[in-house]
């Protein structure tokens, strides 16, 4: 592992060809300066300044004997032990992450005691006999292994921070599919399972299913961090708490831009496989062209779409049924009666306005309404058929293969329109 972690490049030690009883001296003339580091630490650096902590007092002060005493140590030793260095600064590093510290101010505290270090060293260069060119091999090997344990502890910090994250996703992945399970949630498993994920459980949530519109795209959506995500899923989900909060959808399409969004409705945070389960019909009549719409669709403005293509094989026999006197016609004269009888039907009868829509005569309209009497008799008196007859012709738009004749031979009748 060593070989591959950046403190690998610290393998030659320019302290090799100095006189090995040189690390004796300096260590002598050095053994008051740990207490002199410590104490500029304190002062310098507000997170260190625990005079009250006895424990954390020895553990700086032990890293940093523990510092100098491995620079010494390197003196006239042309294969200095390293590994338990970097191991002991990666376990420093790895502190701060868990400290909830930034790496400056472990930075700054490197940085202090490397200049108090060699200052020490300095004053006493002429007492210690300490040649220029010794003076000049220590400076430069004091601050190569200042990167040297810097580098170690950076490494450390990154370990352990990406570890706490790698473990945030893991909770937070239970977290949401807890929230999505067919089985309503135990709420009392949801909060426990939310503060160790660090998720503020909301009062509402509702669930947004994904389609990638560039498959060769790899990359996740940059989502507000208080979103719950699943990439993984054949389709990708997020968990949106409070999803009519002021700008949610703006932010939610900003992120989703490269995506299709079908969002369900908005449901208590025990009820997510409900919306997950609107939210998932809804993007497959996206898919399908049903629907229409970029960027995040919701579920709640395409409530006739999804109620009549929910059950596909009812909505064929109704259409069956009701739209029976229809299929004596041949195809292209059924889509047109099929078209003036809807319309007529939301218009109120006004055979006018079914022309103006239609684009036609009024005296097309009239010819086709005489002749749709004719086939559907007393049931376009009758407002429970009426209603029945534009639900199933709305349906017929929406699902094109209900205008096929089901069964039978199309009639002859020449198209008169």
């Amino acid at each position: 592992m060593d070989s591959e972690s950046p403190t690998s490049q610290f393998q030659h030690n320019p302290l090799a060809d100095m006189p090995a009883d040189l690390g004796a001296r300096l260590r002598e003339a050095l053994a008051p300066t740990s207490d002199e580091i410590v104490a500029e630490i304190q002062s310098r650096i507000p997170e260190y300044a625990r005079s009250r902590d006895p424990q954390y007092l020895r553990v700086t002060r032990t890293s940093v004997e523990r510092a100098l005493n491995a620079f010494l140590g390197r003196i006239g030793e042309p294969h200095p032990r390293v590994a338990e260095l970097h191991a002991e600064f990666r376990a420093v590093g790895a502190g701060e992450a868990h400290e909830g510290r930034s790496l400056d101010s472990l930075q700054t505290a490197m940085r202090s005691a490397a200049v108090i270090a060699w200052r020490r060293i300095t004053m006493m260069s002429e007492t210690l006999e300490l040649s220029r060119q010794q003076i000049s091999v220590l400076g430069e090997s004091a601050f190569l292994f200042l990167e040297e344990i810097a580098a170690a502890a950076t490494e450390g910090y990154n370990r352990a921070k990406a570890s706490a994250l790698d473990e945030l996703q893991r909770r937070r992945g239970r977290l949401l599919n807890l929230l999505l399970a067919d089985d309503s949630p135990n709420i009392e498993a949801v909060f426990d399972l939310a503060r160790a994920a660090e998720w503020r459980v909301p009062s509402r949530i509702s669930v947004a299913v994904l389609h990638n519109t560039d498959p060769d795209s790899a990359a996740a959506p940059m989502l507000p961090p208080d979103t719950l995500t699943d990439f993984n899923r054949a389709d990708p989900c997020v968990v949106v708490p409070d999803p009519d909060g002021p700008g949610r959808l703006r932010s939610l399409e900003l992120a989703l831009r490269d995506w299709r969004a079908a969002l369900g409705p908005t449901v208590s945070i025990t009820e997510g496989a409900a919306s997950l389960s609107r939210a998932r019909d809804t993007l497959e009549l996206m898919r399908s062209g049903t629907i229409g719409g970029t960027g995040v669709v919701r579920w709640s403005d395409h409530l006739v779409p999804v109620m009549l293509c929910s059950d596909a094989e009812l909505v064929r026999a109704m259409a069956r049924n009701r739209l029976a006197p229809l299929y004596e016609l041949r195809p292209v004269q059924r889509d047109r009666m099929a078209d003036t009888l809807l319309v007529w039907l939301q218009v109120g009868f006004n055979a006018n306005e079914v022309a103006q829509r239609l684009h036609v005569h009024p005296q097309t309209v009239r010819y086709r309404l005489r002749r749709l009497e004719q086939l559907f008799g007393e049931w376009l008196r009758d407002p429970d058929h009426r209603f029945e007859l534009e639900l199933v012709l709305r349906a017929r738009r929406l699902l094109p293969q209900l205008g096929e004749t089901p069964g039978q031979e199309p009639g002859a009748e020449r198209d008169p329109t």
